[in-house]
Parts: structure tokens; C-alpha cells; sequence
């Protein structure tokens, strides 16, 4: 399928804004969208692949955006442009050319400054807009520098990457470095955190960042030799180590949880080569997921036994113990470290993410006792217990399902 019905999708999920008043109407058309694009397989456009793995995340992002949107309905030019964004990073996806690729960067970027405008607190949002679009901008000017380079060098621009010389690789990391908040270029992400609603501040945890972040996957070629990315693995094993070291000097369990997002970031290090990509895509998958449902439980925690074990439940596949999902999806991407790198890269990256992984069972083991300790035993809405059951017995029971496939 070529020409605009490559699009199809995207158009009726921008239609969903239409009936943004209600809280069904844009949910509906979400799933809609998703139901589409599960009928599509294969090459779309010639600027377009659709995956198995691209169509799994899809998935999360209309799950995540719908659960989020009854929670926390955007109204008027907010649920518009939140729409826009979805299918800008619904399209990035399935992107298989890099000026297209950048396109929607933009695309989502300049969406995103509308809906914090219009959905965040009242007088930081301005500032946080503000330093959105200056960061963005720079990223911008990388990937265009990176991408010029590669023109120049004769090059082609459409996926997978199979050559380019250091510079242009290096440049193309930057960009998308900045674009995903590595540390230092984190105080953007960290602001949108602070400044949004909780729910929507977990949304942009999990779909921006994950859009890209495996865009950059699929960027590269399933196995061979890939693109030099020596630059975005050492920021990616600093923002490893720094966002731990960062989140533990905070107090605020939900102040944790941000930081330690940008530290779960860069454990994709581990799956951006040649071969790895699928454990990629399958971590951010769970975390994405994880994430939500963690987020919304530090702010109204479900406290008694069965609340506390469902707690408990959910921080551990951010932490990766096991036997929940997350600590297998954690186990992949070890074992790609351990796979398909060798030499220094692979000890620095293997080192940084085992000493991370270390971290992170002290930082999520403070949240669970910050909640335990300190959380009062307030009374929430059923609908928060079925979502904080559901989640956690899915995990748990795709955990299990991982001890027989291991």
C-alpha cells in the first residue's frame, strides 16, 4: 500500500480530536488506529515499514495514551495536539529514511510545546517550553549537520545504516542523544516532569523517548557491521550511572522514579548494534508499562497486604528482580552486552549497566520503603486497584511465561 493510504491511520486517529469533549470518543478512535495498523504489514510507503516489533509498541503507546486520557482527559487544543504528537511518533516507528526521521521529530517536538502550554502548571510550564525548544533546536541542528555529512560522503539516507564515516555517526548521536534527555541534556525532560500532570509526565517517560529510541534501532542493520556509535554508548553509560547517583539524592519518591527514567534510558545502549535490537524493543516494551503503573502508585499507593504485594510487584520490574518481566527483559539486554560487543566498548557498557542495576535495587528499594514507612493508608478509586492488579498479574504472569521460555 503506497501513496497517502499509507497515512490512513494517522488521519483517523486526528479525528478522535473532534469528539476530545468525551472521554470514549478519543479513546475509541485510538484503538481504531491501532486495529488499523495491525492489518498492515510490511513496506507501507517507500518512506514506511511496519514491524511486529513497531506494531508491539504501538500498541503500548495507544494502551498507555488511553488509560492517561480517562485519568486525565486534555481538553480542546491540548487533546489535539496530543494526537499530533501520537501519530508523528506512530509514524517515526515506522520511519525507514532519515529526513523523514527527522521530519517527525520535529513534528512531535513542536507538538509537545503546545501541550505543556496548554495542559502544564501555570508559570513554569512557559519557562519549560521554552528550554523544550531550545534543546530541541540544537538536537535539530546535530541531526541535519550529521545528516548533510552523509549526503556529502554519497551516502544514502534510507534505512538500515551500513556506512558513514565518524563524524556524521557522531553528530546523528548527539542529536538524538539530546532529543532522548541523555545526561547532561536531561533539564528539559526533567522540567516537563515537574510541570505536567503526573499521568501525562509518565506518558512523556515512556513515548517519546521510546519512539526514538527505537527508531535508532531500527536504523541499524539487523546483523553485519553497523554504524560507529561510540559516542551515544559512553553518554548512554553516563546517563546509566549519573541518573541513579541523581535520583538518590532526592527525597521525593516520584522525584526518584524521574530520575531514575533517565537512567533506564540508557540501558538501550545495549541494544543499539547489529543483532540486539529485539531486546530492545521488548525492554522498552515492559518498561514502558512499568513505568505508568509505578508512577501512578507512588502518587495514590494502594496500601493492606494485597496493595503493598501489587506495589511491591510493580517497582521490581523497574528494579528487574526477579521473577517479573523486567528482570528478564533486563537479562536480554545483559546478555546482548555480553553477545554482540567486545573489547573496551563491551566492558564499559556491560560494567556501567551491572553497577546500574546494582544501583537501582538500593534507589526502587527506598521508594518501596518510603511507601511502606511513610505513605498514608488513604482510600482510592476501585479503578486504581484494577488497573494496579491487572498490571502487576500481567507482569508477574509474563514473567513466568519467561522462566519457560528461558
Amino acid at each position: 500500500m503506497r501513496g497517502i493510504e499509507g497515512i490512513i491511520p494517522e488521519i483517523i486517529l486526528l479525528a478522535g480530536g473532534l469528539g476530545s469533549r468525551w472521554k470514549v470518543f478519543p479513546v475509541v478512535t485510538l484503538f481504531t488506529y491501532g486495529i488499523f495498523l495491525t492489518q498492515l504489514r510490511g513496506e507501507v510507503t517507500p518512506l514506511l515499514t511496519l514491524s511486529s516489533n513497531a506494531i508491539q509498541f504501538l500498541w503500548i503507546i495507544v494502551c498507555t495514551t488511553s488509560i492517561i486520557w480517562i485519568l486525565h482527559p486534555p481538553r480542546g487544543g491540548a487533546a489535539w495536539s496530543l494526537l499530533v504528537q501520537v501519530s508523528a511518533y506512530g509514524l517515526l516507528l515506522r520511519s525507514s529514511h532519515l529526513a523523514f526521521t527527522w521530519g517527525l521529530m520535529e513534528a512531535g517536538a513542536l507538538a509537545g510545546y503546545f501541550f505543556v502550554s496548554a495542559i502544564g502548571k501555570k508559570p513554569e510550564s512557559q519557562s519549560v517550553v521554552v528550554r523544550y525548544l531550545g534543546w530541541s533546536i540544537t538536537a535539530s541542528a546535530f541531526l541535519i549537520l550529521g545528516l548533510a555529512l552523509r549526503l556529502t560522503e554519497g551516502n544514502g539516507l534510507s534505512y538500515p545504516c551500513l556506512q558513514g564515516n565518524t563524524l556524521s555517526n557522531m553528530l546523528m548521536g548527539v542529536g538524538w542523544a539530546i532529543k532522548v534527555a541523555f545526561i547532561p541534556w536531561h533539564t528539559w525532560l526533567i522540567g516537563i516532569y515537574r510541570a505536567l500532570p503526573l499521568p501525562w509526565a509518565s506518558w512523556y517517560a515512556i513515548v517519546p523517548k521510546g519512539a526514538l529510541l527505537l527508531n535508532l534501532l531500527s536504523f541499524l542493520p539487523s546483523e553485519g557491521q553497523g554504524c560507529e556509535m561510540g559516542l551515544f554508548y559512553f553518554l548512554a553509560s553516563v546517563s546509566l550511572l549519573a541518573g541513579y547517583a541523581l535520583a538518590w539524592q532526592s527525597e521525593n519518591p516520584l522525584e526518584m522514579l524521574f530520575w531514575g527514567t533517565l537512567a533506564q534510558t540508557g540501558y538501550m545502549a545495549l541494544a543499539a548494534t547489529p543483532g540486539a535490537q529485539a531486546n530492545g524493543w521488548a525492554f522498552w516494551s515492559v518498561y514502558g508499562i512499568a513505568t505508568l503503573l509505578s508512577f501512578l502508585y507512588v502518587e495514590q499507593p494502594w496500601r493492606g497486604k494485597i496493595g503493598d504485594a501489587i506495589g511491591f510487584l510493580l517497582i521490581s520490574n523497574l528494579a528487574g528482580l526477579p521473577p517479573v518481566m523486567g528482570f528478564w527483559v533486563k537479562l536480554g539486554l545483559l546478555w546482548s552486552g555480553f553477545t554482540y560487543f567486545s573489547g573496551l566498548i563491551q566492558i564499559f557498557l556491560v560494567a556501567s549497566a551491572i553497577l546500574a542495576t546494582i544501583a537501582g535495587f538500593a534507589l526502587y528499594g527506598r521508594v518501596l520503603w518510603w511507601i511502606w514507612q511513610k505513605a498514608p493508608n488513604q482510600p482510592i478509586p476501585v479503578s486504581y486497584k484494577a488497573l494496579y492488579l491487572s498490571g502487576s498479574l500481567g507482569l508477574l504472569i509474563g514473567g513466568f511465561w519467561g522462566i519457560g521460555w528461558a
